[in-house]
């Protein structure tokens, strides 16, 4: 056995496993109050929240979370947030036209609200309040510093 071999055993010369892959229900178990959360902050209808909780632990996507490069919670908030801002965005279909975000708010707080919460790209968010896009850029840098100074 040569150095790296021996440095990578475990406990009494055993080999040490790979990452067990999670079931769905242990991942539910372990990640779903963090995803209902991050649901209910872009869709705040409870039963609609619900549903896309459920979608979200019964998506295929979600096995491919045991090799996503980050952590698996990043990859559940990330799923979580893709479904969400997808079932809100078919409930907006269902609004008539007119009902347009109307607040001049630039504020980082607001900015941050338009992308994460509301599913706008920076370039929409840029257009909805006349801004450039490297102010929108510049609002997500300054909002996420003001949580790191918190």
């Amino acid at each position: 056995m040569n150095e790296l071999e021996r440095a990578g055993n475990g406990v009494n010369g055993q080999a040490v496993s790979k990452p067990k892959t999670l079931t769905s229900l242990e991942v539910y178990d372990q990640y779903g109050a963090m995803a209902y959360g991050i649901i209910l902050q872009i869709l705040p209808q409870v039963h609609l929240a619900q549903e896309v909780l459920v979608s979200v632990f019964s998506s295929p996507q979600l096995q491919s979370c045991n090799s996503y490069p980050f952590t698996f919670a990043a990859c559940v908030i990330k799923l979580a947030r893709e479904k969400a801002v997808e079932a809100k965005r078919k409930l907006t279909a269902l609004v008539p036209a007119g009902a347009e975000y109307a607040s001049g708010d630039t504020s980082p707080q607001s900015i941050f609200d338009l992308a994460f919460r509301q599913g706008f790209t920076p370039d929409e968010v840029a257009g909805k309040l006349n801004i450039s896009k490297k102010e929108v850029l510049h609002s997500f840098h300054e909002f996420f510093k003001s949580y790191r100074n918190a």
